[in-house]
């Protein structure tokens, strides 16, 4: 049995259930396009694995290690999906093939520092993840601050960008605001710009941008 084999199918009782009630063992095959015996056989395995609840004629459920386990590989369908429209242009359809072959083997840790580059709007699957990024961890306290609001030579590092525009993402990333680089606030300010020096640049960017990059902030 192959991890990704066995996590297609914890992902797609999930996407039955939504985590809550069971799913016909019928109705599943049908789903993935497989076989009652070979989801039979498959069920009895995840079992063993502590990943559902099954019994024969009943039908399927996670447990809640699977329901996480699940949550987490469909975090990480969706990110990839957005990186793919939003940053590389590629159409919803390929990109939705494309995430279904990423989401195995892309680490949590890799998937958190995508979040952070492409600003993915918080869902529901973010509780579960196992490398929570810091929105989610502490429960939404603001332990960041948009770069907007920083003071005039003040300084900190990029923590991550939140935008609902695929292309203000787009420029930021251009202009060298990615998460985890150094950057500090000119002296003077002019107005609505920003002076911002990043990677051994003087970078300026109007309001609206500016609070859309976040920056782990110190005096």
């Amino acid at each position: 049995m192959t991890t990704g084999n066995r996590e297609d199918y914890l992902i797609n009782i999930l996407r039955i259930t939504e985590g809550e009630g069971s799913a016909k063992t019928t109705e599943l095959a049908a789903f993935m396009g497989v076989s009652p015996a070979s989801v039979s056989e498959m069920l009895k395995a995840l079992h063993s694995e502590g990943l559902v609840e099954y019994a024969k004629y009943k039908g399927v459920g996670l447990t809640e290690k699977g329901l996480n386990y699940a949550r987490q590989i469909r975090k990480k369908h969706h990110i990839m999906e957005r990186f793919l429209t939003d940053i590389l242009d590629v159409d919803e359809e390929t990109a939705h093939n494309e995430a279904c072959k990423m989401e195995h083997v892309l680490s949590d840790e890799s998937a958190v520092k995508i979040c952070q580059v492409i600003g993915t709007d918080i869902d529901c699957d973010c509780q579960s993840c196992a490398d929570q990024c810091k929105a989610v961890s502490l429960g939404g306290v603001r332990i960041t601050a948009p770069l907007s609001d920083i003071v005039p030579g003040g300084h900190g590092v990029v923590s991550h960008i939140r935008s609902e525009d695929p292309e203000t993402v787009k420029r930021l990333l251009g202009m060298g605001m990615v998460p985890g680089r150094e950057v500090r606030m000119d002296g003077e300010q002019h107005g609505s710009t920003v002076l911002v020096h990043v990677d051994g640049s003087l970078v300026a960017l109007d309001k609206s941008m500016a609070s859309a990059v976040f920056v782990d902030a110190s005096d």
